[in-house]
């Protein structure tokens, strides 16, 4: 009888996996030389040392590997930050990692996230409407992080001065603002801006004194 496993399909599906990641870091280095608009299937296939129709194989075409571009750099920042923030105790210090990771991550992969930029601000629908719009996913985005600050005002590990929502929306756009700043400026400081955003953050979430 034979096993449900199958060695042979699960190693194709890694090595086409492996494959996909490939092209898309060439996409990532391709649009950093020439832009969006230079970043054609050709010219990055030949950054990949490959034939268009190897790409032609793994996307139906350039607006799916940009998006899949985009949807990538998400599923990697999650893989990096999701066991740094399980490995601490407390919501307090849950908090001030996802702030401390999110930004570690846009350091080690400045030229990610500006191709991520252009291809968001370039990518568009068969309608002609941005393909990521800007409140495109925004609540999944935010939801965990608003449960953790409703999870550690129930608790008492945060002050129930604030509003969990427009906390949470605040944390992203510091992290997001610090993301545009370090695709535009190679000399962004991004550990001392970590460390005054926590810095910031951790204060803004605790009980205000009471006079």
């Amino acid at each position: 009888m034979r096993s449900e496993k199958n060695p042979d399909g699960q190693r194709k599906s890694f090595i086409e996996e492996a494959r996909r990641r490939q092209i898309i870091a060439s996409a990532v280095q391709v649009i950093s030389e020439a832009g969006y608009a230079g970043a054609s299937l050709a010219r990055i296939a030949e950054h990949a040392g490959i034939s268009k129709g190897v790409i032609s194989y793994h996307f139906a075409g350039k607006d799916e590997l940009m998006e899949q571009l985009v949807i990538q750099l998400y599923i990697s920042g999650g893989e990096y930050m999701a066991p740094k923030i399980g490995a601490v105790q407390g919501l307090r210090n849950q908090l001030l990692t996802y702030i401390a990771t999110n930004l570690e991550f846009i350091d080690a992969n400045r030229t990610y996230i500006a191709a991520l930029h252009q291809v968001v601000l370039n990518l568009r629908d068969s309608a002609g409407n941005l393909r990521f719009a800007a409140s495109d996913g925004e609540q999944a985005v935010i939801q965990p992080l608003v449960e953790l600050l409703v999870q550690g005002q129930a608790k008492a590990e945060f002050g129930t001065d604030f509003d969990p929502v427009r906390m949470a929306e605040s944390i992203r756009d510091a992290i997001d603002g610090a993301a545009a700043r370090a695709a535009r400026s190679a000399d962004f400081d991004m550990t001392a801006y970590s460390a005054h955003i926590c810095r910031v953050f951790d204060i803004a979430t605790r009980e205000a004194e009471r006079k």
